[in-house]
């Protein structure tokens, strides 16, 4: 039986690389060339096939560099292919600052995985201000992602002295983006928007429609007044965007005390719609004096099959599981269920959209989206969803209709997909963004600023959602907000004078949560008494 005899492995393979490094500048055993400029290297073939991918590729066929047993190489600087061919040979590496970007280069084009990362070290141990542009230059060329990041947050930390730079106003649209819009940028707002106007008159043509869009986002309120009533009274690119100058307008009155906006209106008053099996009625309910009233009765056919219920002019539609379909014009108290045709949908939930009612399965795997025109009393198919889903979210937002997560046929899971289907041209396309998470049995309800998806089911994980997400009609992007009281799936959701409202479900069928947009706060408003409630047919209604 033979026994390991100990020896120094690596040592020894130091030797030989040294040994050989030494037969290099020699040029003993050497064959084959690398030319770069007045450089010329002898090199030994199966060293740097070892040690190159680059090389290794050239070397294994028969081509015009191995006939001639010369390769040269033009593009790059001949300092920096000899410093690549040293470090083959030794493993060591030496750069001047001026040089950084082109040893980076030739070492990418070589393949030389090693040395690009230990570049990619050097360079994120020296980041300051001086060597921040060059160094995120050279991130970005050779797609080193944690050299990105490092610089990333080096801006963030350091913005003041990165903006005093010439450079800056050669940053792109979108890393000027992210520094603005990043909470992490170390500097006031006023700041911030000193340094985008500067960046933005560097190049004003191009540059302007980017700058009156994120000017909008800025926290307004957090500038000083004496900065914002510069901006109004000298900056024409803020005169020039009517809403650049409402919101600097707006934050004034924001940054005395809360002030809401509301008009007033002599006869409106939106009240919550519920359909109850106990009393086999529907009920109103006033969230600001928190009173119920009854309203008319549901006929026997309709209350044992009701599934869903969407609001439309003067009507409450509703749509059963046997795909049955009626209308009550719910402001007339004698007024009766009308049936009216039905859609070719089981188990459907539905919206409503510049008077047409859209109507998807929820209950079954479906890509199917009827519309319903009450002006000829007709449904008629649209165009199939590219994803085959059941149990996804369905609210009307920005004149398009949005179809959110939901279960996938394909995996059996919940997604965070999200397919908008636009009327205009009659056509689907998926959300660039998806949701933060993936989930099923949600709800989701619109304002005019954007969407809220709220709760569900996420058999990823196997529990209920108490979570929820807004889409903004200006960003598009979805952030997670503050979470809700408590966890509901398959439950309804609706807004009234501006706050999201959310009964039954699941989770506490007896509970109504409120939303505040103002305040970003929930809270129980109310526990339903005595009630049966279905929880996918919640409404709001004027009366």
């Amino acid at each position: 039986m033979e026994e390991k005899i100990n020896t120094d492995s690596k040592e020894h393979a130091v030797e030989i690389l040294q040994q050989l490094n030494e037969y290099r500048k020699t040029g003993r055993h050497c064959d084959f060339m690398i030319k770069a400029g007045s450089e010329e290297l002898p090199v030994h073939k199966n060293i740097v096939s070892a040690s190159s991918d680059y090389f290794k590729a050239m070397l294994s066929h028969e081509n015009v560099e191995t006939k001639s047993g010369v390769v040269e190489i033009k593009e790059f600087d001949e300092v920096c292919v000899k410093k690549c061919v040293d470090f083959i040979y030794t493993g060591d590496a030496y750069v001047a600052k001026e040089k950084r970007e082109t040893l980076m280069g030739v070492a990418h084009m070589m393949q030389l995985q090693r040395l690009c990362d230990s570049i990619a070290i050097f360079l994120e141990d020296d980041l300051a201000p001086r060597s921040f542009f060059q160094t995120k230059k050279i991130a970005n060329r050779y797609n080193c992602k944690q050299l990105e990041g490092k610089c990333n947050q080096f801006a963030l930390q350091r913005f003041i002295e990165i903006a005093q730079s010439d450079e800056f106003m050669d940053l792109d649209e979108k890393f000027i983006s992210f520094l603005m819009e990043s909470k992490e940028t170390k500097a006031k707002e006023e700041v911030k928007c000193k340094m985008l106007l500067a960046w933005t008159k560097h190049d004003i043509d191009e540059r302007k429609e980017c700058f009156l869009s994120l000017v909008m986002k800025f926290q307004l309120t957090k500038m000083s007044l004496s900065y914002r009533r510069f901006l109004v009274a000298n900056e024409p690119l803020i005169l020039e965007s009517a809403k650049s100058l409402q919101s600097l307008t707006l934050s004034v009155f924001d940054s005395h005390g809360d002030v809401s906006e509301k008009d007033v209106n002599l006869t409106e008053n939106k009240q919550l719609i519920v359909f109850d099996k106990t009393s086999q009625r529907m009920h109103s309910h006033d969230v600001d004096d928190k009173t119920w009233t009854p309203m008319q009765t549901i006929d026997q056919a309709i209350i044992q099959n009701l599934y869903s219920a969407v609001v439309m002019e003067s009507y409450i539609y509703v749509i059963c599981t046997n795909s049955s379909f009626y209308r009550l014009e719910y402001a007339e108290s004698n007024s009766k269920w009308e049936q009216m045709t039905n859609p070719n949908l089981q188990n459907a939930r539905a919206v409503a959209l510049d008077d047409f009612v859209y109507g998807i399965e929820y209950g079954n795997y479906s890509s199917i989206m009827e519309k319903y025109d009450p002006s000829n009393n007709s449904w008629t198919r649209l165009t199939n969803k590219s994803l085959i889903l059941a149990c996804e979210s369905l609210v009307a937002a920005d004149g398009k209709v949005f179809c959110i997560a939901g279960r996938s046929k394909q995996q059996g899971r919940a997604t965070n997909q999200v397919e908008i289907y636009d009327p205009v041209t009659s056509t689907w396309s998926m959300d660039n963004r998806s949701l933060n998470e993936a989930r099923r049995q949600a709800s989701a309800t619109a304002t005019g600023e954007g969407i809220y998806v709220m709760g569900g089911y996420d058999n990823n994980i196997g529990s209920t959602l108490i979570t929820v997400e807004f889409r903004s009609s200006v960003t598009k992007t979805w952030m997670i907000l503050k979470p809700m009281k408590t966890a509901r799936a398959q439950f309804s959701s609706c807004l009234i004078d501006g706050k999201v409202y959310v009964i039954g479900g699941n989770g506490n069928p007896a509970n109504i949560e409120e939303y505040d947009p103002e305040t970003k706060e929930w809270k129980i408003i109310e526990t339903i008494q005595g009630k049966n409630i279905i929880p996918l047919v919640t409404v709001a209604i004027s009366i």
